[in-house]
């Protein structure tokens, strides 16, 4: 079963992804999206002839395969710029994927919904968004600024995370219909044998980038490295996962500590993970447009 990434809000995934992010997308579906935050540990292949054969979605679909249904989680965002300035902030995530086993869904079917809240700083704090992600058709998304006190509708592709180097591209749930992929000659990231997978955007999603390499390890299928390149092909983006801090948490590999850098600009933003509580049984009402802003 496939689910959609695991993105942590206004933060990242990168996915997630680049993710946190990290986590996606459904078996079956013909293309794929660059990676969340939270990925899946499956079996490997058994034979170098096995390994060989695997096209880039057969990879990436590995990566997709085994991921929580549903998810709450608190995460801290560090950003730092190059002149040594660090800020932190806090954020509180639900996401539930909706997608069902063996049914085909209609097109514009609500496929999974996610729900963040900022708790830190206080000048943000109960800031936040929803996102319901339909299949094949645009995103509902709605932002709630404390400083506002109302809630918005938006696009919310492109815009930077309150002063993150994620933009909330980087972040949101996507669909494995997103983007078509190829697999590239294999490579090494932080030491770590990787498969690569090169993901081109369709133009249906109005992407910020013309192209993503993703280096996922070979044992785990955990994405190890994102690399994001502009409509002009230049590079922009990296997005890291410190291998050391990969942990299984019920049958899923877990990337605890991610780091995204915007490659002009000299910055960075870590995504860290402190409490996850895999697939809690959460009810329609959590994701109610009522919830953002809620202790106001």
């Amino acid at each position: 079963m496939t689910r959609l990434a695991l993105s942590s809000f206004l933060a990242l995934s990168s996915c997630l992804a680049t993710v946190l992010c990290f986590v996606g997308p459904r078996a079956g579906a013909a293309d794929v999206t660059a990676p969340g935050p939270l990925a899946a540990a499956v079996p490997a292949p058994v034979s170098a002839q096995d390994l060989a054969a695997l096209s880039g979605r057969d990879i990436y679909q590995r990566v997709l395969d085994n991921s929580f249904e549903s998810f709450v989680q608190e995460s801290a965002l560090i950003s730092g710029d190059r002149g040594g300035n660090e800020q932190t902030s806090r954020f509180k995530m639900w996401f539930e994927d909706l997608r069902e086993d063996d049914e085909q869904q209609p097109t514009g079917s609500i496929v999974a919904r996610s729900l963040v809240q900022y708790t830190h700083p206080f000048d943000i704090r109960h800031s936040g968004y929803l996102v319901l992600s339909r299949l094949d058709q645009v995103n509902d998304q709605f932002v709630y600024l404390s400083s506002q006190r109302r809630v918005k509708r938006v696009n919310l592709s492109g815009e930077a995370v309150f002063g993150t180097d994620f933009s909330f591209e980087d972040i949101l749930p996507r669909q494995i219909e997103d983007a078509a992929y190829r697999r590239l000659a294999d490579a090494e990231a932080e030491g770590i044998d990787c498969f690569v997978v090169e993901a081109i955007p369709t133009k249906r999603t109005k992407s910020e980038y013309s192209r993503m390499q993703v280096y996922i390890d070979k044992a785990r299928y955990v994405p190890i490295l994102t690399r994001y390149w502009d409509d002009r092909d230049v590079e922009v983006k990296e997005l890291r996962a410190e291998p050391g801090l990969i942990e299984r948490i019920d049958g899923v590999w877990v990337p605890k500590r991610m780091t995204m850098r915007h490659l002009r600009l000299e910055s960075y933003t870590t995504l860290a993970l402190e409490q996850i509580e895999p697939n809690p049984k959460l009810t329609r009402s959590t994701f109610e447009l009522r919830r953002l802003g809620e202790g106001h």
